[in-house]
Parts: C-alpha cells; sequence; structure tokens
C-alpha cells in the first residue's frame, strides 16, 4: 500500500533503481520505509504522506548518496523519475565501468556536455551530446559493415554510407538492417535498435544540427538535456552490446 507522497515516493524508487541499489520496502505509520543495501553497509529512507523524506543509517558512502538524492528531491531539481543533476557527475565513469571498451573520445565529449550543463550553457551541452552521439552511431554503423559476410553485399553498403552525412549513414544502416536475416531475437537487445538507440540517436543529431546551423536560437528545456545526459550511459551500452553481436555473430544479408 501506497503511504508516502506518490510523487516524492516515485521519484525515491527511480533512484534506487536507476543507481541499481539492492533494496527492500515497508509500510509504516505515515510512510513508506526503503531499506537499502550496498555491499557491507545498509542505510533506510522513509517518505512521509507529507513529501518529507528522512535518511537513516550510520555514515557511509551510502547514506552520503541517499543525503544528496534527498536534497536533490526537496529541492524541486527533478521530476518523478528524471535524473538528478548531481547523478550526472558520475556519467564518465559510469561509461567507462559498463563500456570499458568506449572511445575516450566519447567520453571527453560527455565531461564537457556535463562542465556546460554546469554553467548553464545548454546550447553547449546539447551540441557535445551531439557529437558525442554522432562518434558512438558511427562506429556502430561500420561494424556493422564489417561483419557484412558476403563481399559484395559489404561493398554496395560501404559505398552507400562513406563520405555520407550520418543521418544517411544511419538511414542505409537501418534499412539494410531490416534485410538482415540473423537479428539478434533474445529480450531487450531484439529492440534497441529502434526503442533505445534509434530514439536517442534522433533527438541528439536534430538538436545538434539546430545548434550548428542555427536559423533561430533553440528553445532548450534544461530537464530534458538532464534527462537525455542521465540516459547516455545507457544508450552508449546499448550500442556496444548490438556492435559486439555483430563481431560475434556476423550480419546475413
Amino acid at each position: 500500500m501506497l503511504v508516502g507522497e506518490p510523487r516524492t515516493y516515485q521519484a525515491v524508487k527511480s533512484f534506487l533503481e536507476r543507481q541499481n541499489l539492492d533494496f527492500t520496502e515497508a509500510e509504516e505509520q505515515y510512510c513508506n520505509k526503503f531499506s537499502v543495501r550496498s555491499g557491507a553497509h545498509v542505510a533506510h529512507v522513509s517518505v512521509f504522506n507529507t513529501g518529507k523524506i528522512v535518511v537513516g543509517g550510520k555514515d557511509s558512502q551510502l547514506k552520503i548518496l541517499l543525503t544528496q538524492m534527498k536534497m536533490g528531491i526537496e529541492s524541486g531539481e527533478s521530476l518523478p523519475g528524471q535524473v538528478l543533476p548531481f547523478e550526472i557527475d558520475k556519467l564518465p565513469q559510469t561509461i567507462k565501468e559498463r563500456v570499458p571498451e568506449c572511445d575516450p573520445v566519447i567520453v571527453r565529449f560527455i565531461e564537457e556536455a556535463i562542465e556546460c550543463f554546469r554553467s548553464n550553457a545548454l546550447l553547449a551541452s546539447a551540441f557535445m551530446l551531439g557529437a558525442a552521439s554522432e562518434k558512438a552511431i558511427n562506429m556502430l554503423v561500420y561494424t556493422y559493415a564489417e561483419a557484412i559476410s558476403e563481399e559484395k553485399n559489404k561493398e554496395r553498403f560501404l559505398t552507400r554510407i562513406n563520405n555520407r552525412m550520418i543521418s544517411k549513414k544511419f538511414e542505409e544502416f537501418i534499412s539494410s538492417y531490416k534485410g538482415c536475416q540473423n537479428k539478434p531475437t533474445d529480450g531487450v537487445l531484439s529492440q534497441d535498435l529502434e526503442v533505445i538507440i534509434g530514439a536517442m540517436f534522433q533527438f541528439c543529431r536534430v538538436t545538434r544540427n539546430e545548434i550548428g546551423h542555427p536559423q533561430i536560437v533553440p528553445d532548450l528545456d534544461r530537464g530534458v538535456i538532464l534527462a537525455n545526459l542521465g540516459h547516455f550511459a545507457t544508450y552508449i551500452e546499448r550500442i556496444h552490446h548490438l556492435a559486439a553481436y555483430f563481431k560475434s555473430n556476423g550480419v546475413k544479408l
């Protein structure tokens, strides 16, 4: 049963899930209490029906993290389910941990995007995010090309993508992929291309183009930029998982 204030409760739960923290929850008088564990450390977060958040437990890095969460939510910096501003500081390290082979150029652009966001330079932040996305998608497209098993098909595909803009490369990639005879079929990976990768790529590309070829100053929402920064580690991880599949299984057209 939901006892705590619904928006605050959802914001706390979403944060714990994004951080991949082990937690259980229980109903108590006037609140929902989350018991959170990280290694040997245990802390507690109580969400009251008034919206108040109380963090308890012995001093630890876990408790510090949860206190930062409390401060971010109570200050109104994020909507329920959205990334909190302090979370993006960990993004470069998260990318390195999830994707050790990630191109350092991508990581550097993300670091720059975060610095720009912190300075409220939203145009620059979105542009850096678009550059990092283009680098990753370019890698995916050429990994796919190299994995095409039949040489003639590979040459035809490379002819269609070489010296083209990234938007055209991605279009050709999607078109070719539809004819792939050995697409991944297991779980999330089979849906990644359009559901996660495609949507994120198009947002980053369109936003970057609006900034790089300006007619008017784009009206960028700080919350939208923050949310896309927050999801970037998952985006990069999914791109690399798909690229790894192509390398391991080849591409049959």
